[in-house]
């Protein structure tokens, strides 16, 4: 039975970031206070330095002999899971695709449990819920984001092949990416060069325009 003061702690975790996304959206669509390039600066700001700080700061707190190995197992199989179901999804099925298996594999099993998470179950359940929260990011942030970028650069290789070589893609056996071409998400300049091999086949190879 939930009583005034698991209800008090509860909202007392959630309002304040409630507020904060509030009154952050109406300074750009009501109030204009933030303008587009200012909220780019707020949006790489957050991504840069404090999300990552963030992160660090459970994570160092974290001790990994003390983890919960039963609830990492379950997090990891569900999410694998759910992985493989998405993939035959969009290998099987005429309305499924890459880019939605992404998505919808990001959405189910990447939630903001980091900012929004934590406070929440440790408002409803104790410091235990919280920390198993705490061991769940720690495994996201080696794992499953190393895993996700993977993810979003194979599908951005994917469409370069297809942009580059709409006629030939078929052709191609192997894909070369040099030292230097750090990301293929189309914001970094990169030089295409193809070489047809004594077997007929399409080589390609990436470098920094």
């Amino acid at each position: 039975m939930i009583n005034a003061h698991d209800l008090y702690n509860v909202l007392s975790a959630v309002i304040p970031l409630y507020v904060a996304m509030i009154l952050a959206y109406g300074s750009v669509k009501w109030w204009g206070i933030l303008t587009p390039d200012q909220c780019g600066g707020i949006n790489r700001f957050v991504a840069v330095f404090a999300v990552p700080l963030l992160s660090f700061k459970f994570i160092a707190l974290n001790d990994p002999y003390t983890m919960n190995y039963q609830f990492i197992a379950a997090d990891a199989m569900s999410k694998i899971a759910i992985l493989i179901l998405l993939g035959l999804w969009a290998r099987y099925t005429k309305r499924g695709s890459f880019d939605w298996m992404i998505t919808i594999f990001m959405l189910a099993t990447l939630p903001n449990t980091l900012v929004m998470g934590i406070p929440l179950l440790r408002a409803m359940y104790g410091a235990e819920a919280g920390s198993l929260v705490i061991q769940a990011v720690v495994l996201q942030c080696i794992i499953w984001y190393t895993m996700l970028l993977f993810l979003y650069e194979f599908r951005a290789a994917k469409t370069l092949i297809m942009d580059q070589f709409p006629e030939t893609a078929a052709s191609i056996v192997s894909f070369k990416v040099d030292s230097d071409v750090t990301s293929l998400d189309g914001r970094e300049p990169v030089q295409t060069e193809a070489e047809v091999g004594d077997d007929g086949k399409l080589h390609v190879k990436l470098q920094s325009h």
